[in-house]
């Protein structure tokens, strides 16, 4: 079945329709959804830390991120609980995340290894100390920062992938290479010989 069921461009938000991803694009989405998982313990890990506002980012990424791995068996448990809240206003997943979750990712993940950087700067060393939860923030930094960049990284992935397909779906449509097709809103041979009769 065709990865793209209808879209007028090639999208940059998540308001295009998509079909299931590719096996290619699964392998990829696959460490993608170890990232996420990753990420959800980083937002209990930095509210625990004492840094409820990096919590909620990295809460929000993960969110993200099971959106466009709704397909999995590990997350499909949890998209389907978002998807019965209010947070289904934000999109129906899939592919259609697929951006919106890599600048999420990308974001998170270079403040995060900001943050680590500065810490690691001041004090010369990601533990300074083991007596209190908040020592352990550093490590949780860390982590976010490793599993975010990560996601993003094979996000771009899945990206490239989904516009090789946008490419191939419209040189290939039903009216021949270049002509109409499923994403030009061409309407193909047939319909431009009814014309000229």
């Amino acid at each position: 079945s065709p990865i793209i069921r209808h879209v007028k461009m090639i999208p940059i938000s998540m308001g295009a329709h998509y079909g299931p991803p590719t096996a290619e694009m699964l392998s990829k989405l696959a460490y993608v959804k170890w990232c996420v998982v990753v990420t959800y313990a980083c937002a209990a890990g930095r509210l625990l830390a004492d840094d409820p506002f990096g919590a909620v980012n990295d809460l929000f990424g993960a969110i993200f991120g099971t959106f466009l791995v709704r397909e999995d068996p590990l997350l499909g448990g949890c998209f389907r609980v978002l998807q019965a809240s209010p947070l289904s206003a934000m999109s129906e997943g899939g592919l259609a995340c697929v951006v919106p979750y890599l600048f999420m990712a990308g974001l998170n993940g270079v403040f995060s290894a900001l943050r680590v950087y500065a810490i690691a700067t001041k004090f010369g060393t990601l533990l300074p100390c083991t007596t209190k939860l908040v020592c352990f923030l550093p490590i949780w930094l860390s982590a976010s920062a490793i599993s975010q960049l990560l996601a993003a990284y094979f996000s771009w992935q899945v990206y490239k992938m989904l516009l090789q397909a946008v490419d191939y779906l419209q040189d290939m449509g039903p009216a021949g290479p270049g002509r109409g097709g499923l994403l030009s809103g061409g309407r193909g041979r047939d319909a431009e010989g009814q014309e000229e009769g």
